[in-house]
């Protein structure tokens, strides 16, 4: 009777092994570190991946998420166990993507993911403010010069196909131009005329930045450039009262010396004239 039921038991051992599935292999994928890269240029993500079974290109796939798409990835077997997964990506506006590696064996049904960030940051455009001082309070105008032959040698681009669109989207914060004028020399420069109320800055801001895009053979693209400025607190300081950079407030004060002076002198003389015949 013990005899039986050791072999009963021993047969369904058996039974289970034939029957339970086998243990999947390990996958995993590494993304790899964070990456920057600027707008218009290319980011190629270099993953890497391994499996405790042999390593089978033909049964496995790989896919990447950039956050505005998704497209295939190329795996390149390294070893018995281990590949590298590639594929590249051009970002046109700036930003912070949170990119997916995504990788499947197709003949054991395992899946494997990770991610990485990649921050696109704006082509560089070289910005000259005119005047360099800023009064938030005047009704003056504020000309920026941007400079367009600082675009021209994207990666990949050809220089000639970089272009402006719509100048006036080009911003200070949330000012836009009051108008756009366009200078071809040097390489081509675009003039912008801002309100001074319009744009947002506080005092002790030693720059201001602006923000706008070029179209290059690929779509729009972020361009950025940062102008050195000064910000006057107004009424406050003698920079302003002798009207310095700004003008504005130095004017208004100018004249109301004037004034006070004027004044003065014609109470003076009328003064002296009451007296005169007074005396008389």
């Amino acid at each position: 009777m013990k005899r039986d039921a050791t072999i009963r038991i021993f047969s369904l051992l058996i039974a289970l092994a034939v029957v339970a599935p086998a243990v999947q292999a390990a996958l995993v994928v590494d993304a790899g570190s964070d990456r920057t890269v600027l707008a218009g240029e290319p980011v190629t993500v270099l993953a890497t991946c391994n499996d405790t079974d042999v390593f089978d290109a033909m049964n496995l796939s790989a896919s990447i998420d950039w956050s505005t798409g998704t497209t295939e990835a190329q795996i390149v077997p390294d070893d018995e166990h281990n590949g590298t997964v590639q594929a590249a990506y051009t970002y046109l506006a700036a930003g912070t993507y949170t990119v997916t590696v995504k990788v499947a064996n197709n003949a054991t049904g395992a899946v494997a993911c990770d991610t990485l960030n990649v921050t696109v940051n704006p082509q560089s455009a070289e910005v000259k403010v005119v005047p360099n001082a800023l009064n938030p309070k005047s009704n003056g105008i504020m000309t920026i010069f941007v400079s367009l032959a600082e675009w021209f040698g994207f990666a990949d681009t050809d220089s000639t196909n970089v272009t402006v669109s719509d100048p006036s989207e080009f911003a200070i914060g949330n000012a836009t131009p009051e108008k756009v004028n366009f200078c071809a020399k040097d390489g081509g420069t675009l003039i912008l005329k801002y309100r001074r109320q319009d744009i947002d800055l506080n005092e002790g801001d030693n720059n201001l930045t602006v923000t706008g895009s070029a179209v290059t053979e690929d779509g729009n693209v972020s361009v950025a450039g940062t102008g050195a400025v000064s910000v006057i607190n107004p009424g406050n300081g003698k920079k302003a009262e002798f009207g310095g950079d700004d003008g504005y407030a130095g004017a208004a004060k100018v004249k109301e010396k004037v004034k006070n002076q004027k004044e003065f002198l014609d109470a003076q003389q009328k003064s002296n004239g009451k007296a005169k015949g007074q005396a008389l």
